[in-house]
């Protein structure tokens, strides 16, 4: 017998899914490039990537590293390189592997304790909710309980790794209307009116 097939009308619950998903790809890996370029001056990045390079390509022996994100690591003109290039993935290890940091104390692949807020752990949050919300997803929705929870989880995570200026970017996320074609049904409407 054949599996049923998903619906694909949207709902509140997809929508969450897709808020949550925005803010962990747009705003989490921008948080994330602010991150490794306080750490690493951008004009000098090249100058760091050539340092490392037995490092990283040990890194892209064991496929921790692939070979785009290498491409994007070691461009023909080594001084292009640009973290603006970087996926978050790319970010992670860099971060892990580059940035002088410690490993947070629950590892770099755990869920850090509520009570630690070092920029190691905020990394390591990023990382987890990544993989929560949308690597290892079962399904692309997400109630309402359980959005507003990791919203928050990772709206705090956010400003703390990228500062101030990103509360106000993630709250607009989080109730911007989500479908162009219909806000300006809306606004058509209300400018009739």
């Amino acid at each position: 017998m054949a599996g049923v097939l998903p619906t694909a009308l949207s709902s509140k619950e997809t929508t969450n899914y897709a808020r949550l998903c925005r803010l962990l790809v747009d705003v989490g890996t921008q948080a994330l490039r602010d991150t490794l370029d306080a750490i690493h001056v951008p004009t000098n990045l090249h100058v760091v990537l050539a340092a490392n390079k037995t490092t990283l390509q040990s890194l892209r022996s064991r496929k921790i590293i692939n070979a785009t994100q290498w491409g994007k690591l070691y461009p023909v003109i080594s001084s292009s390189v640009s973290s603006r290039d970087f996926d978050t993935t790319l970010l992670m290890v860099l971060l892990r592997n580059l940035g002088g940091l410690p490993s947070p104390m629950a590892g770099w692949d755990t869920l850090p304790a509520a009570t630690d807020f070092t920029r190691e752990s905020d990394i390591a949050r990023v990382k987890y909710f990544r993989n929560i919300v949308y690597a290892h997803a079962d399904q692309a929705s997400v109630d309402d309980t359980t959005f507003n929870a990791y919203w928050q989880d990772i709206r705090e995570t956010l400003v703390r790794l990228g500062g101030v200026r990103y509360k106000a970017a993630i709250d607009n996320l989080e109730t911007e209307c989500m479908d162009p074609e219909m806000e300006d049904h809306y606004k058509q409407v209300l400018s009739e009116w």
